[in-house]
């Protein structure tokens, strides 16, 4: 196990990643096999979005799909495999993300913000429905709620990269906020932004919070780290909220320490509720 799951740590645990800090409040063996998934997922994405060319993402995606079946060798997935997380997921458990996210190997165009969402869900909320399988306690209502809360942290990590991604000539606003707004993407990449920009900024991350924090109430303490996870991205939402035009000049990545005290206090509510210590 050491070799691939210090593999996983040195690729996931990076100052500035949430899981730094909602990882601490998760006892092993749960701990370990949460981050070889979380890191399988990372890949898997990556391979998908990270790449300009559809042709080779989806050819990446294609050799994702053989290496889950066992035939390549990956850190992430020995990992998998000596932590125990592939014994308890479910048969064929990646397809869904797998197939969202080969649906969105071309370059994105939305007109309609609910298609933003199913972006959104294609990646981050299929990776939260993998983990979300990883336990079968679940509260009554919590069908979906997986892929809703994973949805709007997505959502909340396309808005605090919407500059990095039009500079690489990606821009994923859709039509309908721009002609509400007034953005675009050139103006994203100069220095006309006005109060445009904060409204979508805000509009985009409110929608995020309403829907993950409802989801977040639903998942209930049998799905501790989603929940905990949830609570370290809501800090990304408060800067954005609070300062929209700093995500025109950095990539915001809220400090660790931050991180950490929400992640404890978000254990300790689940305790309160009846949650594993």
């Amino acid at each position: 196990m050491g070799d691939s799951l210090a593999w996983c740590r040195e690729r996931m645990l990076v100052p500035g990643q949430p899981l730094s800090a909602s990882l601490l409040f998760i006892p092993e063996p749960d701990r370990a096999a949460i981050l070889a998934l979380r890191t399988v997922c990372a890949e898997l994405t990556e391979a998908a979005r990270r790449v300009s060319d559809p042709l080779v993402a989806s050819a990446k995606l294609s050799w994702w799909r053989q290496t889950l079946s066992g035939r390549y060798a990956h850190p992430a997935v020995a990992a998998l495999e000596s932590t125990g997380a592939a014994q308890r997921l479910p048969d064929g458990v990646f397809q869904p993300l797998l197939d969202g996210l080969q649906a969105t190997v071309e370059p994105a165009r939305f007109e309609r913000f609910e298609e933003l969402w199913d972006y959104c869900g294609a990646g981050y909320g299929r990776a939260a429905e993998v983990e979300f399988s990883l336990n079968e306690r679940s509260a009554e209502g919590a069908d979906g709620m997986a892929m809703e809360l994973g949805s709007a942290g997505g959502l909340l990590r396309v808005v605090r990269d919407l500059v990095p991604e039009a500079r690489q000539n990606r821009w994923l606003v859709p039509l309908d906020l721009q002609a509400q707004f007034q953005v675009a993407r050139m103006d994203a990449l100069g220095d006309r932004v006005g109060p445009g920009w904060d409204g979508l900024v805000r509009t985009l991350v409110e929608r995020a919070l309403r829907r993950g924090d409802e989801a977040a109430s639903r998942l209930g303490p049998g799905h501790r780290h989603l929940v905990i996870h949830w609570a370290v991205d809501r800090r990304l939402a408060r800067v954005l909220l609070q300062r929209p035009r700093d995500a025109l000049k950095t990539r915001i990545l809220p400090g660790h320490a931050g991180n950490v005290w929400a992640a404890w206090r978000a254990a300790r509510r689940l305790q309160r509720r009846g949650g594993a210590h």
